[in-house]
């Protein structure tokens, strides 16, 4: 998968031609790309030549994506930087602090940067956003540090920032589900309801994905639309159960005083996780509506 994303991440950086058929085939197999399916992109990439004969592009990427398929032949990036390569073996022998001191080194080196922002977005994301924002000065045409600069801008709660971000990765990639799901994400804690809702319903429209089921119930409820969101966490809740599904059912019974199953459901939500404090405080506030009655 990792060979796969990179590869995708070279392709976005190749001019495509000004045919609209053969754009769309060029996207079409960057798409593949990305999930790894080399052969599918192969395809794609045969009726642009079928198309355009000359197209230097799509024959480079083809003779790119045949020298990626052979499991002998050393990985393109490692071969062409000696530093890059020593960064690589590092990781591989699990020496971290050499493998990101090797990274660093070279901080005009855009595969340094965007290797650096992805490896701190799992533990500094004020780092991970410095180096994404380096990589894209290097490199301003290289879709995917967009999307990882939306995500570390989310994780960070810089939501305005973070939509901004997507909304570049989406100019490059327009039916990219996650980047939808993401930037609904983003409206969604901004208060943009209806936009947050345009956003994940696109995404399901491409992947009816389980996280984005649970992103678009997250919006019903912030709408006030609580037995659609509720519905649909009673789908979801049959394969998630998890403390953030129960909550959310919880507080939809609670919208609709249906005090009995809310104290219920927040009750399992707590017991799977206690991370979320103010539920002790609504859970005890509906105890004592209870035993009022």
């Amino acid at each position: 998968m990792k060979k796969a994303l990179l590869l995708f991440l070279m392709f976005l950086c190749i001019p495509v031609s000004a045919n609209e058929l053969t754009e769309d085939y060029m996207d079409i197999a960057t798409n593949y790309c990305t999930y790894g399916k080399y052969e599918d992109a192969i395809v794609y990439i045969n009726k642009i030549l079928q198309i355009e004969p000359n197209n230097t592009e799509a024959k480079e990427l083809k003779n790119t994506l045949l020298r990626i398929q052979n499991p002998e032949i050393q990985s393109y990036l490692t071969s062409v930087n000696q530093t890059l390569s020593k960064a690589f073996s590092f990781k591989k022998s699990g020496d971290r602090k050499k493998q990101l001191d090797t990274l660093s080194s070279m901080p005009n080196d855009f595969w340094a940067n965007y290797f650096l922002a992805e490896y701190y977005r799992e533990n500094d994301l004020d780092k991970s956003i410095f180096y994404y924002q380096k990589a894209i000065e290097l490199k301003p045409n290289y879709s995917q540090s967009y999307l990882g600069l939306g995500k570390a801008y989310l994780d960070n709660k810089q939501f305005q920032n973070a939509a901004d971000a997507l909304n570049k990765y989406l100019t490059y990639n327009k039916n990219s589900d996650i980047a939808y799901a993401l930037r609904a994400d983003c409206y969604m804690n901004m208060n943009y309801l209806s936009d947050a809702y345009d956003d994940i319903k696109k995404a399901l429209k491409i992947e009816e994905n389980i996280s984005y089921l649970l992103i678009e119930a997250k919006i019903l409820y912030y709408k006030g639309d609580y037995d659609d969101a509720r519905e649909k966490l009673n789908i979801l809740s049959r394969n998630v159960q998890t403390s953030e599904v129960y909550k959310l059912i919880g507080l939809c019974d609670y919208a609709q005083k249906d005090y009995k199953n809310a104290l219920l459901n927040l009750d399992k939500a707590i017991i799977l996780s206690d991370d979320d404090k103010t539920l002790n405080s609504t859970y005890n506030d509906i105890k004592q509506i209870l035993e009022k009655r």
